[in-house]
């Protein structure tokens, strides 16, 4: 009985052993902040208003950054992606484009460079957003 029970804890750790080494991640990782409501064109993160909190866990997308490929990682629903950038008095967007649903990989514009906030909005009530260096 022991036996089996040391055969079946080696094979569960050598199972999540497998998994964890098919995460395919590139670069950087990014860690993402929450939002309430929908992008602001950054800065003005409130952290929401203390009403709406969700029902259930937020699934919040998987990243990493490699010069000015950016990788999604995983199903992912369709993002509208800005850039935006907030060292001046007011937060301006310069950059915006729409990732379609389970696009991986996103080639930003190589004429960017410094610090942004990257934020990932998919329509709802939330949006994602972090600060990145190109």
């Amino acid at each position: 009985m022991k036996k089996r029970i040391l055969i079946f804890g080696l094979m569960s750790l050598l199972a999540v052993m497998s998994i964890s080494a098919q995460a395919n991640v590139h670069g950087t990782n990014i860690h993402f902040y929450v939002c309430n409501g929908g992008p602001t064109g950054g800065g003005g993160h409130s952290g929401g208003n203390g009403a709406g909190h969700p029902r259930g866990p937020i699934l919040m997308p998987e990243a990493s950054i490699d010069g000015y490929t950016l990788y999604i990682e995983g199903d992912h629903p369709a993002y509208e992606l800005y850039l935006v950038d907030t060292t001046g008095e007011e937060p301006d967007v310069v950059y915006q484009i729409t990732v379609p649903a389970n696009v991986n990989v996103v080639y930003l514009p190589a004429t960017f460079t410094g610090t942004f906030e990257l934020q990932l909005y998919d329509g709802g009530e939330y949006y994602f957003y972090s600060e990145i260096e190109l």
